[in-house]
């Protein structure tokens, strides 16, 4: 009662403590129900972008059925509570009227074909079977007829499969060979002269992935892991595929959310602690008033406390139910406009069991931290406040890597909090020692700190309480810097430079295409040709593979998003290593524009070999020219040279076909070494025969063979080339001597490569079969577009390895992909679009950024900040005002001051100046506590190791220009809000002021014998 009749008398001083609590329970509730909108996002993300194929779940039976079998089929799919069954019977190929076909049948044809072609169909018979072309090119290439014993199909059209889920294959890919279909599974099924074919059974059902919400996937997996372990432990031959990965990867990117947004959020509900501190603060001396009178009367120790927690509890209750119904509604706001459900956000993200635990958990914790502050008083709360911060954070600390998560969650709310206690304890001494070292400064100040250090509890207090403010909304300007720069390298490691063009589904290469000039004039800037491909080494007792890149040296320093730690050395210094001292290639002969044969003279003693030319264009392109095959007997061998401008860039040799397949089938059956053959070839002399004028000689006598030739004999300049040939399935290669045949290649690699080289850092590759002599010489921790997850890499100059390839077999070391930087992405992206370079696949970085930056999570976790900055500037304006009405204000110091003659103009000049110090403090502190905190707060999203970690790692980004100007628009805000509030509080002091008071300079400062 005693309760109730004081709130009812002065409800006012209650309301800066209702407000923080209400403020508190509204950002909660916001900040869950943002988490839950953002997980949602993230899973419909990755569920959206499944192919149709990947959206099936499908039962399989395989062989010829028997009865009851498709019953059973169709029963599992509808216990899961899935629709629109499909069945599909799918032999395999056989040879039918010369012809080499699939038949296949689908029971729910018309609902995958266009057309009317399905009612056309009639049943399937052994004597006709009507069925309809569906991959393998126009009808011409199947006869309409294919008949044999036991089956006569008629092929009464064709037309397209609008999808490739019934057959798990498109027909018309490459490859795929003809596909004929029908509607009659049965039939077809029962068809004598198909008996012996080996055929599936399935039936399938789409399941709407797309439709499902997050909070769905967990119970829609668990239905669809028991069906299918009820069929693996019946022994039956049924077998279900489903999506599993892709559900578990929804899961996992929507399990990120409430991590980030979280820890994003949990500072700010920190910072609404301490307001709750200092506004309850102002509430201790009417409530210990109270209690003394109690006391008076003959009220005991229990009395005390049960009226406290009565008044506490009541003042709690009230606010939190207020801030739980402010929160619903913007959180079911916030659901709308983000075109989410309100009502299931609000079911699965508030309003749960796990809620109402959390709002009675958060009733009971305000009680309890409004009571200690009336018994207990600020600096004893504070004290245990910073004993529970500590003892938590050293808890999640200890827990280690089991507890990475929950350590992101309590880091940012656990370092506000002791970071507050701590500026609360410091603050005092700070006063005290800012009062001593002023003592010969101007007079407002002199006196202002005179004051706060005289009774520094409610003003360390509010510098504590504005630190963390200042500090929160810092926090979220230097991380929401971190998520943009993480983004920007996101996207940096996926695209190096600004465009990067890969071979598409028919694997021709960029430079297939078009040529580099032309590459070059689209891009009006840096074109790299890079070379992607594996390399293999042996070390230890096995062999390691590892990605291997050849891009230009001089483009390293172009590459976006490097980090200097992510080398041993500067880029431009590991650039400058990779770059070659010299020629990296010789040019073998160069054939005059009128060439129109080459004529060669050649023999082989030991089996016949095949000769031939490999001639280079100027864009490097191969085109190989046939001589013929060389035996036991000299003869002059002629190949007809294409027009255009050539160079003869090696001779080729090569098993004859018979001698090839007979190695081959040794290679593959027999675990010992194959039988090898070895011939003696003598090839030369060598002459270019032109359209006019006299032949020209081409000297063989200094060439060198590798791969399966070997030249034998000192290199001369005579015209004959006496090369040993052996039968090893590779061809051989004769060619002029390379640079690369003396000099190792220059190699970056990661420390677990580099640790694998000898002693003086050679390494012997083997790059796509060819043998490479590499030399490291330098160590990276990553490299863009490479694989974090493979055992290694190798980074080599493009130039220098495609010689390293080409002078093993011609042609093996062509680019095959294009890096581009370009100031003129609308005009690349056209030209992508559209004619032959549209069968290309092509990324450009400032999609990626925008995607990464515009992902569910992250803009969760930007609003989330934005929300928690503007919050911390109200916080700390109201947090100001508090402290001047609940002691920052000291009336003592003002009464005397009004005794020695100072007027009102005066005393708010002191006032003004004493929260300005504070302000001042406190937002130093802030910037602080807010690079700290973000380095903390990015550390433990690193360590959190989830499915969604980027890569590369997040690294703190703290940006002291937009912090600078934070502090400064802060403490504008302060002083501006100090200004107006003493003006309103002390009154502008015009009537009956005297012109001059004595103790007063003019306009009523105090003199020096006033501070004294």
């Amino acid at each position: 009662m005693l309760a109730v009749a004081r709130g009812r008398r002065r409800p006012a001083r209650w309301l800066l403590p209702a407000l923080g609590i209400a403020l508190a329970a509204a950002f909660a509730a916001g900040v869950a129900a943002q988490s839950q909108i953002a997980g949602d996002q993230s899973a419909r993300s990755v569920l959206g972008g499944a192919s149709p194929l990947d959206s099936q779940v499908r039962v399989t039976w395989p062989g010829p059925v028997s009865p009851g079998v498709t019953d059973q089929a169709q029963a599992l799919l509808r216990g899961l509570g899935l629709g629109s069954l499909t069945e599909v019977l799918l032999m395999n190929p056989v040879r039918l009227g010369g012809v080499v076909v699939r038949p296949a049948a689908i029971a729910q044809l018309g609902r995958w074909l266009p057309g009317p072609w399905p009612g056309r169909l009639g049943p399937c018979r052994p004597q006709r079977c009507p069925m309809l072309l569906v991959g393998g090119g126009p009808p011409p290439k199947v006869p309409s007829t294919l008949a044999a014993i036991g089956v006569n199909i008629q092929v009464v059209g064709s037309s397209p499969l609008r999808s490739a889920v019934p057959l798990r294959f498109a027909p018309s890919s490459a490859g795929a060979g003809p596909v004929l279909v029908t509607w009659d599974v049965a039939g077809l099924d029962s068809l004598p002269g198909l008996s012996g074919l080996y055929r599936t059974h399935s039936w399938l059902a789409p399941i709407t992935i797309t439709r499902l919400r997050w909070w769905q996937l967990a119970s829609v997996e668990d239905r669809l892991a028991r069906s299918q372990a009820r069929l693996l432990v019946s022994g039956s031959q049924f077998s279900l595929s489903a999506p599993f990965t892709t559900l578990d990867e929804a899961r996992a990117q929507a399990s990120v959310a409430p991590q980030r947004l979280l820890l994003a959020g949990g500072g700010a509900i920190t910072a609404l602690a301490m307001f709750i501190v200092l506004a309850g603060g102002g509430l201790r001396r009417d409530q210990r008033a109270e209690l003394d009178r109690l006391r008076n009367a003959g009220a005991r120790a229990r009395h005390c406390v049960l009226f406290v927690a009565a008044e506490s509890g009541w003042l709690c209750a009230a606010a939190l139910s207020v801030g739980a119904a402010v929160g619903i509604g913007a959180a079911g706001l916030l659901a709308s406009s983000e075109g989410e459900p309100a009502g299931a956000i609000l079911t699965h993200s508030v309003i749960t069991r796990a809620g109402f635990i959390t709002l009675g958990t958060g009733w009971l914790a305000a009680t309890v931290l409004l009571g200690t502050l009336v018994l207990v008083g600020s600096a004893g709360l504070t004290d245990m406040l910073a004993v529970a911060a500590a003892s938590a954070l050293a808890a999640a600390l200890a827990a280690g890597t089991g507890s990475d998560q929950a350590l992101a969650l309590l880091l940012a709310p656990l370092c506000c909090a002791a970071a507050g206690v701590l500026t609360f304890r410091l603050a005092g001494a700070g006063l005290r020692g800012a009062e001593r070292v002023a003592r010969g400064g101007p007079v407002l100040p002199r006196l202002a700190l005179v004051d706060l250090a005289r009774s520094p509890g409610v003003p360390a207090l509010a510098i504590a309480f504005i630190a963390v403010a200042t500090g929160l909304g810092g926090f979220a300007l230097a991380y929401r810097s971190t998520l943009i720069r993480s983004a920007a390298d996101q996207a940096a490691d996926r695209v190096p430079l600004d465009v990067l063009v890969e071979p598409g589904p028919d694997f021709n290469t960029p430079l297939e295409l078009a040529p580099l000039q032309r590459w070059q004039t689209l891009a009006s800037d840096a074109v790299l040709p890079v070379r992607r491909t594996d390399a293999n080494y042996t070390t230890g007792g096995g062999t390691v593979t590892v990605p291997t890149l050849g891009i230009p040296a001089a483009g390293l320093v172009g590459i976006h998003g490097w980090r200097e730690s992510d080398g041993s050395a500067p880029l431009t210094t590991l650039a400058r290593r990779l770059e070659p001292t010299g020629p990296v290639r010789v040019a073998g002969p160069t054939l005059p524009a009128d060439a129109q044969w080459l004529s060669l003279r050649a023999s082989s003693q030991g089996f016949a070999v095949e000769v031939t030319a490999d001639l280079r264009d100027p864009q490097g392109t191969i085109r190989q020219v046939t001589f013929g095959t060389a035996d036991a007997g000299a003869a002059v061998l002629r190949a007809a040279v294409p027009r255009g401008r050539w160079e003869l860039e090696a001779l080729e040799l090569d098993e004859p076909t018979g001698l090839a397949i007979t190695n081959g089938h040794q290679n593959g059956e027999n675990p010992a070494a194959a039988t090898q053959s070895s011939a003696r070839v003598a090839l030369g002399p060598l002459v270019v025969l032109p359209a006019r004028g006299p032949s020209l000689p081409v000297p063989l006598g200094a060439w060198r063979g590798v791969g399966a030739a070997a030249t034998t004999g000192p290199a001369t300049s005579g015209a004959v080339a006496m090369v040993g040939f052996s039968a090893i399935g590779t061809p051989g290669v004769v060619r002029p001597a390379q640079p690369t045949d003396t000099f190792p290649v220059p190699v970056l690699t990661d420390p677990a490569t580099a640790a694998s080289a000898g002693p003086d850092g050679r390494i012997a590759l083997t790059v796509d079969g060819l043998p490479v002599i590499a030399r490291v010489v330098g160590v990276l921790s990553r490299f863009p577009t490479l694989d974090p997850n493979a055992a290694g890499f190798v980074i080599a100059d493009e130039a220098t390895m495609a010689a390293a390839l080409d002078a093993q077999l011609p042609g093996q070391g062509r680019p095959d992909e294009l890096w581009i930087s370009t100031g003129h992405l609308d005009r690349v992206r056209a030209a992508l679009d559209s004619g032959a370079l549209a069968q290309l696949d092509s990324s450009f970085r400032v999609d990626v950024d925008q995607q990464q930056q515009g992902a569910p999570v992250a803009r969760g976790v930007l609003g989330t900040l934005i929300a928690a900055t503007a919050l911390s500037v109200v916080l700390a304006v109201v947090g100001l005002l508090t402290a001047l009405l609940g002691g920052a204000r000291d009336e003592r110091a003002e009464s005397d001051l009004t005794e020695q003659g100072v007027g009102p103009r005066g005393l708010r000049a002191e006032l003004r100046v004493r929260l300005a110090l504070a302000s001042v403090l406190g937002v130093i502190v802030g910037l602080g506590i807010a690079v700290l905190l973000t380095r903390l707060a990015v550390a433990s999203v690193r360590a959190a190791g989830t499915a969604a970690d980027p890569r590369p790692p997040v690294v703190t980004v703290v940006p002291w220009t937009p912090l600078a100007v934070w502090g400064a628009g802060t403490f504008a805000v302060l002083a501006l809000a100090g200004w107006l509030a003493t003006r309103a509080l002390i009154g502008s002091g015009r009537a009956g002021r005297l012109s001059r008071v004595p103790g007063t300079e003019s306009g009523g400062v105090p003199k020096e014998s006033a501070v004294r």
